[in-house]
This record gives C-alpha cells, structure tokens and sequence, in this order.
C-alpha cells in the first residue's frame, strides 16, 4: 500500500469508526502514522508529507483529545528526525510505537488504580464502552457485577456485554432509558472518557451526563477511569460534540420532523466523584496539577 492509500484509506478508517474508543483510535491513528513514514521512506518530502497527514488525522475527531494529543506529541518528533534520510523513517516510526506503548501502559495503570478502590462483590453500572472500562473488569473478575447500557445508537454496549461474559462477570444489560430505573441496584458508577475538560468535565458517549445525574439522585458515587493523554485544555463551552448520519437512529421519513444524532454529552465536573488516571486518583481536580501535567 502506498502512502497514498494509507492516508486516503485511514482518515476514512478513523473518521467512520464506531466501534472504536477514543484511545483505540488514538493509537490506530499512531500506527497509521508509522505506516505512512516506512513506506515513504527517502523521500525528501517526509517531514512536511507527514506533517500534513497527522494534522489531518488530528481534525478527523474532534471530541477526542487522545487522537489530539499523541499524535501532536507524535509531531513534534519530526523536528527532532535525523537528517540522515536512511534513518529518519526507522526514527518516527519508532516514536510512534512508543507513544502507542505508553497508551496502552496508562491504560492498563488507570484500570489498576480504579480496581483498588473496588470493594469485593461490587456492582458496577457503565455506559458505552472504553478500553479503560474493558480492563478494569479484566482485572476485577470475577469478584464484581456489571450492569451495561446498551449505549445506542449502534449499541456498543453488546461487546462490552460479550467481552464481560467471556471474564464469567454476573451483567445486567439495559437499555439507556431503564439507567434511572436500575441505578439503585449499582454500588458505584464508572465511565471512561473521550475528553477531559480543562475544568474537570468530561466529554463521553451521549447519556453519560444522564448517568451521572441519575448517579447523584441516588447516593452512587460517579467515577471518571482514563488517561492522562486525555486532558484538554478546552473549556466545556469550547468543546466541539461530534453528530453523525441521523440514519443510524433509523427513524421513520416524516414531514415537519429532524432527527440529530449527537454522539457525545458533557458531564459537569461537580456531577464526578473523582478522576482516576494511570497516576492516581484525586477527588479534587482543581487541585490536580499532576493530571494537567499530563495535557
């Protein structure tokens, strides 16, 4: 596959995907990256050629700052690449490697964190689906229960159904609308995050807000599972929430009626008990230097 096709092919791929969460993306993003560079090879060119491709990648999704962040991270390497031509390839792959690495370590360091705080037999009650969220019961099973939205409007709540019945965890599996009717039921809610913002707010899946509102009514507490790379700097009024194809609702052709399809929310800080980072967690996210250390 030339570089043509590994742009042109993966800008659709990451554009288009559904199923994906936003780190997942971020990574595939990375290794897309790391493609473009190897099949490039001596070209002249590659810097600004790939500069250009990651700043296309990074405008694909805008409601997720891990796609932002790695691979802005991932851009700064290319003003350090050798000026050896035969090198710099090898160079920037590598670079995208281990940012893909360091991703992939944050998540497996915030799940822990969030384990440690999980009493035993602990019901859980989540909303859509994140590989943050996936492997905290990877490492809780079998000793914690789950109940799992069905997250509309393409579901993605039925993988994360199969992947908890795959660890032997006891689910519920509801639809959006019965989240008020079995908050009860839970011990505490956890969500990953697509975005956090610079005042603690969170942009996830659209009813994530509706959890954590039904959260607070009930006495559960409300927990943000993430990593650090996806810190924003952007206010709640300055984020961008991405709407998709309203076809996906399958909603009848009527006169006089639109259908939106808005895939993401944004939970207001004072509705999250505490954010939980491959560093830790903190209750307090104005006092949390070392999360936005991360941004």
């Amino acid at each position: 596959m030339n570089t043509e096709q590994i742009e042109r092919e993966g800008l659709a791929e990451i554009a288009h995907d559904r199923e994906r969460g936003a780190s997942e993306l971020a990574r595939r993003s990375l290794a897309l990256l790391a493609a473009y560079v190897r099949e490039h090879a001596h070209a002249p060119s590659l810097r600004e050629d790939a500069r250009g491709f990651a700043r296309k990648l990074r405008a694909t999704r805008p409601s997720m700052a891990p796609v932002q962040n790695l691979v802005a991270e991932w851009m700064a390497s290319l003003d350090e690449m050798p000026d050896a031509q035969d090198d710099a390839p090898g160079y920037l792959a590598g670079q995208a490697d281990s940012l893909i690495e360091r991703s992939r370590r944050a998540v497996t360091e915030a799940a822990t964190h969030a384990v440690q705080h999980l009493a035993p037999q602990t019901t859980i009650i989540t909303h859509s689906s994140s590989s943050t969220i996936r492997e905290i019961f990877r490492l809780a099973a079998p000793r914690v229960g789950a109940i799992v939205t069905e997250s509309r409007p393409l579901r993605e709540g039925v993988a994360l159904a199969r992947h908890l019945s795959a660890l032997a965890v006891p689910t519920t599996y509801i639809t959006d609308a019965q989240i008020a009717a079995f908050i009860g039921a839970a011990d505490v809610a956890v969500i990953g995050a697509d975005t956090v913002l610079w005042d603690g707010s969170v942009v996830n899946k659209a009813g994530s807000r509706l959890l954590a509102l039904a959260a607070r009514d009930a006495g559960v507490p409300f927990y943000v599972c993430c990593e650090s790379f996806k810190l924003s700097r952007t206010l709640p009024h300055e984020a961008t929430l991405e709407e998709m194809a309203p076809e996906e609702l399958d909603a009848p052709a009527l006169a006089h009626v639109t259908a939106r399809n808005v895939y993401f929310d944004v939970t207001p800080a004072r509705l999250v008990s505490g954010w939980i980072t491959e560093r830790g967690m903190t209750a307090d996210f104005r006092d949390a230097d070392w999360m936005r250390a991360g941004s």
